[in-house]
């Protein structure tokens, strides 16, 4: 009687075979649609052509500036430089307003290092109605020697200069606006340091705005603020059209050693707002950083941004003091979270009061225990780290076995985001298997909130000391324990369950997924093994699908029914875990057999040639930054050295440098005048008078020798220096555009018993001779000559 029982009850069972494998289909149609409605947020305005309204902002009028400055380098110092300036001076009058060129000398220690050089700043202003303080427009229109800056920075400055032309056509604003294009910013914001330092209009900012780029695509986001932002914030969300916008990406971005001007102008007290798109960084600083290579949709973006906000806060009182900062980020589309600060803690206590209900709710339903969520927080642990090592290893593997081609891999966005889904996939199996293993020998509920115990942490972590990415984790820990506190009410762990799960995961997806994808912009896919841990912790939340995935019934040891092995997709749970893996691996592999047939014109490689000269030893080299190619090949071929080029030419330190030994073509080094050496009241005054023998655009100082250093002018310019003491590990060095004033007066006062060795070299942006021309699937960092000297 009892097995006649039992068979009914089997069958009974069996005929409702298809309603898991159905549940499992409605989570990944939800986790799908969750991942998908993220991307919203990511998308940009369609550019404008030029026929369309003359009120609003359009890419094509924009793109037409670029066209007639961002065609060549114009790097300050060099001839291009003055051409693009005359230009920028010339259409700005045209539209009616009276620009002037301010050229100040520059000099100051932004990290570590002394930068200097003569800039020629551009100012502008339109008058307003009734300014209560002024707002800035603010882009550099200068670029770096090897490359035509159209994204960096030229698409910052074109929007400025397409916003001008509108706010002339429409009248004055209740506020000024004032036209800022610095110079100098790729050699150490120089040019934003001039005016906050010396320009009188300085003090009668009361917003800035500032452009940037870090590629040449994607979506313009607003990735950094001043302090106290929370008024700019909430102005920013009511006015931005499309925003795109995360606090946790400004506090990463505190964390990196990345400046811009608004770095110069946070420090001279002024409020503002940093801009930028960074897709396609395989261009950034590149030859391929061109006009055939910028997506008119991010130039839109900004200008976009550009025209909405200049005419808000044109209108608002920017005179009244604020405090306090914001907490802000996407939730869906265009759709912008704001809260204070000062709510963080509160969600804190809330997330950690709702932590402990859930635990006690989950543990009278008998459904998890202490002890258990202990093993279940272990259990999370070890997939973290099981994720940051597939992240680690793998990548390490991946550009070790493709070593030709890892500057590739790690900047072309078009490739990393392919990893970053591939690795993805890879993880969620992983962490799939793990669960599934762990689900048949605890309860689930103790397994889910062990692995929630970690996000816990995290938002514990970051309420208290990153506030601004507190909601990173709070939020989806807030939704996913109110879902759980509904599996733990439906008493047993069901394909309603793993429904719930997923439903509850949707608004991580939906904050985080965007943050992993911003991040991975931000510092390139050479990060995966960091970004694995983020994609390890959305995991997290999916505990109850996984663990019924590999037959368990939520029951721990002991608990692998028939209920659950027919949950498990029809014993298919290792099926689906496989699938993941292998797609996974797939995609890696596809993606790195597309990686390997590159380059090509649309995903070039970067390869550029240095020769360097010691002077005083007659020997000179040609040196190879990055692997060898067809290019450089003609240049470094033969009795080929491998290793740091500082081994022969120590004021650079470029690792993994390939070089061999070159002709001499009868350069001439530096030449060093001492003008003053003598010792007084315990200090040793030092003078020296630098010139190039070859006409060079840069002249480098580098001391071999620890010194302390008590004063320092650079052209009579007085350097405030935030370090005195230097050392062979963090050694004085010192860079200085000297193309304007072809000389470089240097006075330093350093103690008395401090020995001398220096290193002075220069460089030019070009080399002494061509032995092939650079194919067009290359692109270039730029060829450089430098040339050195030593004196002691």
């Amino acid at each position: 009687m009892m097995k006649t029982v039992v068979n009914m009850e089997v069958k009974g069972k069996v005929g409702k075979a298809g309603k898991p494998f159905l549940a499992y289909l409605l989570v990944a149609l939800i986790l799908i649609g969750a991942i998908a409605a993220s991307f919203l947020q990511l998308r940009t305005p369609e550019a404008v052509k030029a026929t369309g309204k003359a009120d609003a902002f359009s890419a094509d009028r924009a793109f037409s500036y670029l066209e007639n400055f961002a065609v060549r380098p114009h790097p300050l110092g060099s001839k291009e430089h003055d051409r693009v300036r005359d230009y920028l001076l010339e259409t700005l009058e045209g539209f009616g307003v009276e620009p002037e060129v301010q050229k100040a000398e520059s000099v100051h220690m932004p990290k570590g290092f002394i930068t200097g050089g003569t800039v020629e700043n551009i100012v502008a202003r339109i008058d307003g109605k009734d300014s209560s303080k002024a707002i800035m427009l603010a882009a550099h229109y200068d670029s770096v020697p090897g490359s035509p800056g159209v994204s960096d920075d030229g698409a910052g400055v074109a929007a400025i200069l397409e916003t001008v032309r509108i706010l002339k056509e429409e009248g004055p604003l209740a506020n000024d606006v004032i036209i800022l294009l610095t110079d100098g910013e790729e050699n150490g914001m120089l040019g934003a340091k001039a005016f906050v330092g010396e320009h009188p209009w300085a003090d009668e900012v009361g917003l800035v705005l500032n452009f940037e780029a870090r590629g040449n695509e994607g979506p313009s986001f607003m990735f950094e603020t001043s302090d106290n932002n929370g008024w700019l914030v909430k102005e920013f969300a009511e006015a931005a059209p499309s925003p795109v916008a995360h606090s946790f990406i400004y506090s990463l971005y505190k964390l990196l050693p990345n400046d811009t001007d608004l770095s110069i102008f946070k420090e001279a007290g002024l409020a503002g707002m940093n801009f930028a798109f960074g897709e396609g960084v395989s261009h950034y600083h590149t030859t391929s950083d061109s006009l055939e290579e910028l997506d008119k949709d991010s130039l839109q973006h900004h200008g976009e941004y550009m025209l909405s906000l200049v005419r808000h806060f044109g209108e608002l009182d920017l005179g009244e003091d604020r405090k306090g900062n914001q907490v802000f980020f996407n939730l869906l589309g265009g759709v912008m979270a704001t809260y204070p600060e000062l709510m963080v803690f509160q969600l804190m206590l809330v997330v950690v009061v709702l932590y402990v209900l859930t635990m006690v709710h989950g543990s009278n339903r008998g459904l998890l225990s202490v002890k258990g969520m202990v093993g279940g927080f272990a259990v999370q642990l070890g997939v973290i780290a099981g994720a940051f090592l597939i992240g680690l290893v793998g990548w390490k593997l991946l550009t070790a076995l493709f070593s030709d081609m890892a500057w590739l891999m790690g900047t072309d966005v078009s490739f990393g985001k392919i990893y970053l889904a591939g690795f993805s996939l890879i993880v969620f199996s992983f962490l799939g298997f793990v669960y599934t293993r762990a689900g048949r020998r605890m309860k689930l509920g103790s397994l889910a909130m062990g692995a929630l115990l970690v996000w816990l942490v995290f938002a514990v972590a970051t309420s208290l000391f990153l506030k601004a990415g507190s909601y990173v984790f709070v939020w989806p820990l807030l939704f996913a324990l109110v879902g759980m506190n509904v599996v733990f009410w439906l008493k047993e762990f069901t394909r309603k369950s793993i429904v719930v799960a997923a439903v509850a995961a949707v608004p991580a997806f939906l904050i985080v997924v965007p943050v992993i994808y911003l991040v991975h912009m931000l510092v390139s896919i050479n990060l995966v093994s960091v970004l694995m841990v983020l994609v390890s912790l959305l995991g997290a939340l999916l505990v109850p699908v996984f663990g019924l995935l590999g037959g368990g019934s939520g029951m721990g040891k002991g608990g692998r029914t028939i209920q659950g092995l027919l949950l498990s997709v029809g014993q298919g749970g290792g099926a689906v875990l496989a699938l993941l893996l292998v797609t996974g691996l797939v995609v890696v592999a596809v993606n790195t057999v597309s990686v390997v047939s590159q380059p090509t014109e649309e995903h070039p490689k970067a390869s550029d040639i240095t020769y360097l000269m010691d002077s005083d030893k007659g020997e000179a080299y040609w040196v190879a930054r990055h692997s060898l190619d067809e290019y450089s090949s003609h240049y470094v071929n033969e009795d080929v050295q491998k290793g740091n080029v500082n081994e022969i030419f120590p004021i650079l330190n470029w690792p993994n440098s390939s070089f061999v030994k070159a002709e001499m073509f009868g350069l001439k080094g530096p030449e060093i005048k001492v003008v003053a050496d003598e010792v007084k009241n315990g200090v040793r005054e030092l003078e020296y008078e630098i010139s190039s023998g070859s006409a060079a655009e840069e002249i480098m100082v580098k001391s071999m020798t620890e010194l302390t250093v008590s004063s320092l002018k650079v052209n009579g310019k007085k350097v405030d220096l935030p370090q005195k003491k230097f050392t062979e590990d963090k050694p004085f060095l010192m860079t200085y555009v000297a193309a304007q004033t072809e000389k470089l007066n240097m006075k330093i006062t350093i103690a008395a018993d401090d020995k001398i060795d220096w290193i002075i070299a220069d460089r030019t942006y070009k080399i002494p001779a061509k032995k092939a021309k650079r194919g067009d699937q290359y692109s270039t960092y730029g060829d450089n000559t430098f040339i050195m000297t030593r004196i002691k």
